[in-house]
């Protein structure tokens, strides 16, 4: 038998518990699988792709000894989500980290593309936390953790999805109001972590200068991972309604453009006064 995942938390920390993770056959959401899956969780995680998820659950539970299945789903279609939730009604954690976006300058984009974004970030969000938590306010309660991204700032190149998880925030913040006591509801906002997503998405030179970050380097997976382990847990049992940056200060200081140097014209001269 191979040695079982390392981590920091206790294996038994989530035993009895069921978490639903979406995107959950790579990247970021592989690795928030294989966490919640390490402490001890029953894990399901689920995506448009059964080529994706198959090996992807297969290799989870390898590493951690754990229960992990799969499912399928389109977040942005409520019909999809609704079947989803039929198969699985004793989810405990959601976490919502599927999403994507393009990089663009903003007068650039086409009705569609602002369209497909915001449907996908902001829209799936909803349909798999309203169906979900509604489950969950309607049985023994539960967590949902959303995965954005550093808002706050603004996001040159990705306005679109800098649009749609802002609104996801406040979507949250509202719902910690409305599902407290029995729903708990955080975000987790990652700054660079160098995925294969994230290499598909983006130019070579986008996030590579990282020397005005406090810390300078990229996040590894595990390392949000962690943050929804936590944030899913009993540890954090007081929490609800917030934002944790997993981005090194990345929010706090340090370049956040999505686009190369050479993707903005010069400055214009500022406009004549009248």
């Amino acid at each position: 038998m191979s040695e079982r995942l390392s981590s920091p938390f206790a294996s038994d920390l989530l035993k009895g518990r069921t978490a639903l993770v979406t995107g959950g056959g790579t990247g970021l959401g592989k690795a928030i699988a294989m966490g919640l899956s390490a402490a001890g969780a029953d894990v399901v995680i689920a995506a448009r792709r059964e080529d994706v998820l198959a090996p992807a659950a297969e290799e989870i539970a390898a590493a951690t000894g754990g229960k992990v299945t799969f499912d399928l789903v389109d977040i942005r279609n409520l019909e999809t989500v609704e079947a989803l939730a039929g198969r699985h009604e004793e989810v405990d954690m959601l976490i919502n980290n599927a999403g994507g976006q393009f990089p663009q300058k903003a007068r650039d984009y086409s009705p569609n593309g602002w369209r497909s974004v915001i449907d996908l970030n902001l829209n799936g969000t909803w349909n798999m936390t309203q169906v979900f938590g509604n489950q969950m306010l309607s049985g023994s309660g539960g967590t949902i953790c959303q995965i954005i991204a550093i808002v706050g700032r603004g996001m040159p190149g990705i306005a679109h999805t800098g649009a749609a998880r802002a609104g996801v925030l406040e979507l949250s913040r509202t719902l910690a109001y409305e599902w407290g006591p029995k729903v708990r509801i955080n975000c987790v906002a990652p700054g660079a972590f160098h995925t294969d997503g994230w290499e598909a998405t983006y130019d070579e030179e986008v996030g590579q200068d990282m020397s005005g970050v406090p810390l300078p380097y990229p996040g590894r997976p595990e390392d949000i991972a962690n943050s929804v382990v936590f944030l899913a847990s009993p540890a954090s049992a007081y929490v609800t309604g917030e934002i944790l940056y997993v981005d090194g200060g990345h929010a706090l200081q340090g370049p956040i453009s999505a686009l190369p140097a050479d993707g903005y014209p010069e400055r214009n001269e500022p406009p004549s006064l009248k």
